[in-house]
């Protein structure tokens, strides 16, 4: 069992690097029209057969980044602002130009935790599909994240700008479901399943049922490096140094310590205080002390 075990991690391991360096094309859409996943996958077979100018380059990453700069893409627009200015999202309209919808600060985390899921939070819905630009790709929405909160006090204000990928969630299906069934008389309950269905089947991912245990320690091995930094521990590290955290340290600094905190200040202080030089004490015979 173990030599099992060893042998489908090692084959797990070749698949991955094997697909890194020499990924399979896949047939064209009989449709004739290239998806988004489509368009990300030869993205990425074409950065792999680029021969990289250092071994440990590797050129088929930021594939986002690549396909929206070569193509006009419609995105979600989210601008962080440094201090507890808050962040905002924007949308395109029809002229091109960019509208600030919503300005939260960053205490209300909702929407930037489904951020760092890449998924498409629910609550946005309605608001996406009521924009004038067609903002969904195969069910997915590109949001643009502009990072203000290195520029600090500049007068022309600079950003670092990375794409993600939000995909759709069970959720955001059933809103789906219920905003597109709305009209009660027109749709049974067999007919909203029947959507349900073939909604999910639209958007989940290929399954594999091979039963091969080499094919599960590929899965667990991709997820892995995935959500490598998608711990307990290091989310709750990252809540401690948040802009939110921050913001609250700085107002909390101005108020006076509570009176439960007291002993505490004064135990952290006695702590730093610097231990006070020894003394050599002796005694004589006559009884007299002396240094």
């Amino acid at each position: 069992m173990q030599q099992c075990l060893e042998y489908a991690l090692d084959r797990a391991e070749y698949i991955v690097e094997s697909a890194r360096q020499r990924p399979a094309k896949r047939r064209a859409s009989s449709s004739g029209r290239k998806s988004l996943y489509q368009k990300l996958y030869e993205l990425y077979i074409e950065e792999c057969e680029k021969e990289p100018e250092l071994k440990k380059l590797r050129r088929n990453v930021n594939l986002l980044e690549k396909l929206v700069a070569q193509e006009s893409i419609s995105c979600l627009v989210i601008n962080l602002y440094p201090g507890n200015e808050g962040y905002s999202l924007m949308l395109r309209g029809k002229n091109g130009s960019d509208s600030e919808t919503i300005r939260l600060p960053y205490e209300e985390a909702e929407l930037l935790e489904y951020l760092d899921a890449e998924e498409l939070p629910p609550v946005l819905v309605d608001l996406l599909e009521k924009s004038q630009v067609n903002i969904f790709h195969c069910g997915c929405v590109i949001a643009e994240v502009r990072d203000y909160r290195q520029s600090g006090n500049a007068k022309i204000p600079t950003c670092q700008t990375h794409h993600i990928l939000l995909r759709p969630t069970m959720q955001t299906l059933i809103c789906d479901v219920h905003s597109m069934t709305s009209d009660h008389h027109r749709w049974t309950q067999d007919d909203k399943l029947q959507l349900e269905s073939q909604l999910i089947l639209a958007t989940a991912e290929p399954l594999c049922l091979d039963p091969s245990i080499s094919v599960t320690c590929t899965a667990n091995r991709l997820l892995y490096n995935k959500q490598k930094m998608n711990t307990r521990s290091m989310k709750r590290c990252f809540k401690r140094h948040s802009r939110a955290a921050l913001n609250r340290q700085l107002e909390m600094a101005h108020f006076p310590t509570p009176p439960q905190l007291r002993l505490f200040d004064y135990l952290q202080k006695r702590k730093e205080r610097k231990p006070a030089p020894s003394i050599d004490l002796k005694i004589s015979k006559a009884g007299n002390v002396r240094q």
